[in-house]
């Protein structure tokens, strides 16, 4: 009996520490030296970026970013919130968020149907025109649907369909598309694949330490916006923002800060 009853105070206890370590990390009241500190020379420059909202996960992922107060580009899809009034709080949300910048993923997301959707630059053009002008976005900031592509004037890189509409859009509509070097990758149920910060942040800080990026020194972050559902996935994004934040040679932005 005396043996059970340790074991049951031994696991109230471990609850009781996790609790509290998971405030800790998750309550940046607690690091305010590692929210704002000042990085005058670092060295590397990282960009926090999620797709496909507004979505139901959204409202979470919002939420970090205020609590974080870090930067945060979001590229954004207009035909889900067209058909689903239930996720329009979350645009209102994102535009009243003053850490993020918004930027086009464009309006039908190719309707998951991308060598069609590619097969017709013109026709991406307008779908992301629809977008912008749908979501009323007022930076030409982009990035092509299930496609890794760059178009940032004369600097391009991708898969040569894609890139196609990309470089139309970039050429017409003074458009900069955005790929990504490293992603947060999801699993059958739309959560992160790896729980655990530690191990995104020393690959991010390898791929960085290598070079091994579209531009050195510079290293874009892929996530998406349905992976936040779950309290495990944000408090996995809350842990890596702070590993990222106490890096003296990293500093977080927005994608319009990325150069070229």
């Amino acid at each position: 009996m005396k043996k059970n009853y340790l074991i049951a105070a031994a696991l109230i206890f471990l609850i009781i520490d996790c609790t509290l370590l998971t405030y800790k990390v998750y309550n940046k009241k607690e690091y305010p030296h590692r929210i704002h500190k000042p990085k005058s020379h670092y060295k590397y420059s990282v960009f926090l970026t999620s797709d496909d909202g507004p979505l139901t996960g959204s409202k979470f992922l919002d939420q970090i970013i205020r609590d974080y107060e870090v930067p945060f580009t979001l590229f954004l899809v207009g035909k889900p919130i067209s058909s689903d009034e239930r996720l329009k709080p979350n645009l209102l949300r994102y535009k009243s968020n003053p850490y993020v910048l918004l930027g086009n993923h464009s309006f039908t997301h190719a309707n998951f149907h991308y060598k069609r959707f590619y097969s017709n630059p013109s026709g991406v053009e307008k779908d992301f025109i629809k977008n912008e002008k749908f979501l009323g976005l007022k930076v030409r900031v982009a990035r092509l649907p299930g496609r890794n592509v760059y178009s940032i004037g004369s600097v391009t890189k991708g898969e040569p369909n894609a890139l196609k509409a990309a470089k139309l859009l970039t050429k017409n509509e003074g458009y900069k598309f955005f790929g990504w070097d490293y992603e947060l990758r999801h699993d059958n149920s739309g959560l992160i694949s790896q729980e655990n910060a530690i191990i995104h942040y020393n690959k991010i800080k390898e791929l960085l330490k290598s070079g091994k990026t579209f531009r050195k020194n510079e290293i874009i972050i892929l996530m998406h916006d349905q992976m936040f559902t779950s309290t495990k996935s944000q408090e996995t994004l809350g842990e890596l923002i702070l590993l990222l934040q106490d890096d003296d040679e990293i500093k977080l932005k927005t994608i319009d800060k990325y150069k070229i």
